[in-house]
């Protein structure tokens, strides 16, 4: 990482997890993970985007979950009601994007539970130390290689 995007991600964090002494002190008294050198590069570029690019990034990530069962879904209606939810043409890219390998294979929920999934996948992704901020961060590197794929899909169609 550069100086440059160093700088970045820090100035990132010191946004989003407080990390003056006081607050380092209330985090270690109350048990909570400390922020480390290793949380910046899993610190995701999305942090402070706008709530509809987050909220795209989500559905795309949400779709990646459930490629599998995209993919094997028979009933056009049930698509057609998912490509409405997140929009067509999020929806087509993803579609055509490589299969995720961790993604396993199920029935395809209803459009808001992927929505949903997407939702958790955001906050699953970041790492512990925002947890006071974001109550779903479990530093999840599954979810973290689906919202980087997601991420670059939501890019690709702004």
């Amino acid at each position: 990482m550069n100086r440059e995007a160093r700088t970045a991600k820090l100035a990132l964090l010191a946004r989003h997890c407080g990390q003056g002494r006081g607050a380092r002190f209330a985090r270690r008294v109350q048990g909570q993970p400390t922020v480390g050198f290793g949380d910046l590069a899993k610190l995701p570029d999305w942090l402070d985007a706008p709530e509809e690019q987050r909220a795209r990034i989500a559905a795309a990530a949400g779709l990646l979950r459930h490629r599998r069962a995209i993919d094997a879904e028979l009933s056009g209606p049930r698509l057609a009601a998912l490509a409405a939810a997140v929009g067509e043409p999020l929806f087509d890219a993803v579609c055509e994007a490589e299969v995720p390998e961790i993604v396993g294979a199920e029935k395809l929920p209803a459009p808001e539970r992927v929505l949903a999934a997407g939702a958790q996948l955001l906050e699953a992704a970041l790492p512990l130390a925002l947890r006071d901020r974001f109550p779903g961060a479990r530093d999840d590197a599954v979810a973290r290689d689906l919202l980087a794929r997601a991420h670059a899909i939501a890019e690709s169609l702004a």
